[in-house]
């Protein structure tokens, strides 16, 4: 998990928007990345977690209108992302599986579910 967490942060800074939404590599607009979200590339369909690439990336940037715009729980997203480098160091340094115990990472846990469910179906309707 720390290793994705930091290819996620990484990565958010690597890539950019182009303007009509596709994400590329920073200097190589002309190459964008395949879509990511099977729902919305084989059925049209945004899920809970579509936007939270460009969400990323906007966030690295300073954008938090285009954020939030992207994708509502981003933030809430990215930070429990950015929670996972002192968290999961802690449990490396102390040879724990939960230095936090196992209720909190739980709790938190569905506290992130529920946002990006919530976020997701106020975009739908509105």
């Amino acid at each position: 998990m720390l290793g994705l967490s930091l290819v996620a942060i990484v990565l958010s800074f690597v890539l950019d928007v182009r303007s009509d939404q596709r994400v590329f590599i920073r200097g190589c607009p002309r190459f964008v990345l395949p879509e990511s979200c099977p729902s919305r590339a084989w059925f049209g369909v945004r899920c809970p977690g579509c936007g939270l690439t460009r969400s990323f990336i906007h966030l690295a940037r300073g954008d938090w209108r285009r954020s939030i715009a992207d994708n509502r729980a981003g933030i809430l997203t990215a930070l429990a992302t950015l929670a996972q480098i002192p968290y999961r160091g802690a449990a490396l340094a102390l040879k724990r599986d939960r230095p936090l115990g196992a209720i909190f990472p739980k709790i938190f846990g569905y506290i992130l579910i529920v946002s990006l469910i919530g976020a997701w179906a106020i975009a739908i309707v509105w």
